[in-house]
């Protein structure tokens, strides 16, 4: 089957590497030009937005895991991963979505205050680590645990902000947006619900906390533009903690493009207009 990949030169995206010490972490970005190499591989070279000082470069479009074994079999038809997915779409909580906005506008909502268990982004350094949430310390504290290699980068749980969180959420180019299934105590459920305003689909549940005999998807909405579609939420992995990598706050991490409403900090950081991103092995993620 024939795949068109949905993106061109001047576009956003949020891109991901497979270099240590930027697994599982999603990074704005811009589409500056494209190319075929002469061994036929699709090459975007991307602008890193929030880190101005950074140099652009060029990434294969398709990669392979260099630290997952199962990725490097020739014989595996899912071994390449597509390293560029859109913006992440606006999200808003279940009482504050709004009654009109554009027709061709995905959204995503979180009806319930986050529980242990949400599959989260966490926005630290000016990108967003996929994780989710093991332990609710109060309003303004929650623990994260990150991904665990060779998919993120692992470690012990990060006392963040809420307001440093949003909903994670899946893309490919066949399905566009899906929500990974959240665990714990042994009932799963979808964190948030896909919203496409065309046609009034609601998609994924949210507060059921339902078992997951109760799971089965029971729709699918596809929509013709694969950046915008939005699907019943699929079941994913669960991830579990292991090893830590540290980001420094000045020069860690590279950035990501244009999210149109991304949460705000909250914690009175330092912003600075030059930064430059620089892969830190055997160390914390420190707290903003």
């Amino acid at each position: 089957m024939d795949l068109i990949i949905p993106f061109k030169v001047g576009d956003f995206a949020e891109s991901k590497s497979f270099v240590v010490g930027f697994r599982g972490a999603w990074f704005r970005s811009k589409i500056n030009d494209m190319r075929v190499t002469e061994c036929g591989h699709l090459e975007y070279y991307l602008e890193y937005t929030d880190y101005t000082e950074e140099a652009h470069e060029w990434i294969e479009v398709f990669q392979k895991n260099p630290f997952n074994p199962a990725s490097q079999k020739k014989e595996s038809s899912t071994s390449s991963q597509i390293m560029l997915r859109p913006p992440f779409p606006k999200w808003y909580r279940g009482d504050q979505v709004p009654e009109h906005f554009s027709k061709s506008e995905l959204i995503a909502s979180v009806g319930h205050t986050w529980k242990v268990g949400d599959c989260v982004d966490w926005h630290c350094s000016d990108c967003y680590w996929t994780g989710k949430i093991v332990k609710l310390i109060g309003d303004d504290v929650v623990e994260v645990v990150l991904v665990e290699p060779p998919i993120g980068e692992g470690g012990p749980p990060h006392q963040v902000n809420p307001k440093d969180l949003r909903p994670a959420l899946d893309w490919s180019i066949i399905e566009g947006w899906t929500v990974p299934l959240s665990a714990a105590n042994g009932k799963r459920w979808y964190a948030a619900r896909l919203i496409h305003p065309k046609s009034g689909i609601e998609e994924s549940k949210t507060d059921g906390d339902e078992t997951l005999e109760n799971m089965m998807p029971t729709s699918t909405h596809k929509s013709p533009d694969p950046t915008k579609r939005g699907t019943h939420g699929s079941r994913k992995r669960q991830i579990a903690p292991s090893e830590l990598v540290q980001l420094q706050p000045l020069d860690t991490i590279k950035g990501s493009t244009a999210e149109p409403e991304r949460p705000s900090s909250g914690t009175g950081a330092r912003r600075y207009p030059l930064r430059v991103r620089k892969p830190v092995k055997n160390a914390l993620l420190q707290q903003k």
